[in-house]
């Protein structure tokens, strides 16, 4: 009997030991992929979120100068370039820009939280897997394949026109203009009040 009690305190040692082994190696393994991934730091999202401001805002800003110049050809073309119309359009369009431009600034700070919580996400599951295999190999190799693929930069779809409400309502208000001009008068040129006029406030016909 002390000969199989000493058989089976050889087997625990052993089993003890493996056991010892296996948490050694699942430290190790998560030392290893914690450094892999030390290089997603606030410096890697924040420039997740400046990869879209940059991308989005010179679309914005190009917009923005097309719809001026909309702008300004149809209240020439009213004749209302000159007027407090003016003013008022173009204030409608700057709360506008200033609208598009908060909603940039949201998606570009989407962008950032979507890379933390899929880096975040990836590092967890990599380490519970690790925990539960023990396959210290298979883990880091994985993690730096994972790691590889979160890197890549984010794919963007060109904006789409921030300011076609307002260009369509100039749209809109051309065609009025030049149905009444050939209509010799008889229908109203400025029916949607789109160019808001004051006694001062002359408008052409053509």
């Amino acid at each position: 009997m002390a000969k199989g009690g000493k058989g089976g305190d050889s087997g625990a040692k052993e089993a003890n030991q493996r056991e010892f082994d296996r948490q050694n190696g699942i430290r190790n393994g998560t030392n290893e992929i914690n450094k892999i991934f030390d290089g997603f730091d606030d410096d890697f999202f924040a420039g997740r979120r400046k990869a879209f401001t940059d991308y989005a805002n010179p679309q914005l800003a190009d917009q923005y100068a097309d719809t001026r110049k909309e702008l300004t050809y149809s209240l020439d073309r009213s004749g209302l370039l000159d007027s407090t119309a003016r003013t008022g359009q173009e204030a409608k369009l700057s709360k506008l820009y200033d609208t598009n431009q908060r909603a940039i600034a949201d998606q570009a700070l989407s962008y950032e939280n979507t890379a933390r919580n899929n880096i975040n996400a990836s590092k967890s599951n990599l380490i519970g897997n690790l925990a539960a295999t023990g396959d210290v190999s298979s883990a880091v190799n994985a993690a730096n394949s994972n790691a590889v693929a979160l890197s890549q930069p984010d794919v963007y779809s060109p904006l789409s026109q921030l300011f076609s409400t307002f260009t369509h309502g100039l749209s809109t208000q051309a065609q009025l203009e030049k149905a009444g001009a050939l209509s010799g008068g008889k229908l109203a040129a400025h029916p949607t009040g789109l160019f808001a006029k004051t006694p001062d406030d002359s408008v052409k016909t053509y």
